[in-house]
């Protein structure tokens, strides 16, 4: 997840998504959604579509039309796959062991899970707000992590989630480390990397 222009007031932004070869790490061509200044997190279902979120405007006068998740399909078509309620600045996205898109809210505890055809199918709740990061478990277990708390919620099927770990800096998008079976936690305020093994 990238953009193109800001480089002055006359420049506008443009969400791009830039894609590269696995294996050789050349670039391969760029998507450029048009009509999103920006996008934060992307997550790929096995067809190949791909999802992302443009988090959107925050605070009191914030306007939910600016709260999007957009959707490329494999032969390149753009649309907009959810905006507004019920996400509110969407940031983490993930796809669960069924194939659905799972979206966490910076703006409130909700964590979203929409089937492909963008239905809301169930909505869960992280312990705390501010969330950033997720993870899924090929049993459907959740981590979220918050950025603004610091925290990092487990939610385990059919379950309320709960605070598995706090006092982290800054706890943004996190990744699964399947070789040692622990998370990864960007600190983005220390710039540093956090640990956590799990159970």
């Amino acid at each position: 997840a990238d953009r193109d222009g800001g480089t002055s007031d006359s420049d506008p932004t443009v969400a791009v998504i830039r894609r590269f070869d696995l294996e050789t790490g050349t670039p391969l061509d760029d998507i450029r959604i048009e009509n999103s200044p920006w996008i934060n997190d992307i997550t790929v279902a096995d067809d190949g579509t791909i999802y992302t979120t443009q988090s959107g405007d925050i605070g009191p006068d914030a306007s939910s039309e600016s709260w999007r998740i957009w959707e490329i399909t494999p032969d390149g078509k753009i649309s907009v796959f959810s905006v507004g309620e019920p996400i509110n600045v969407p940031n983490g996205i993930a796809i669960d062991p069924d194939g659905n898109i799972v979206v966490v809210n910076f703006g409130n505890q909700d964590v979203l899970t929409f089937s492909p055809d963008g239905n809301l199918i169930k909505t869960e709740q992280a312990v705390q707000t501010g969330s950033d990061g997720i993870e899924i478990m090929p049993d459907g277990t959740k981590y979220v992590s918050s950025v603004t708390q610091g925290g990092i919620s487990r939610i385990r099927p059919g379950e309320s989630a709960e605070l598995i770990a706090e006092n982290i800096p800054s706890a943004a998008s996190i990744c699964y480390d399947s070789g040692s079976n622990q998370l990864v936690i960007p600190m983005t305020s220390q710039s540093t990397l956090g640990f956590l093994p799990l159970d």
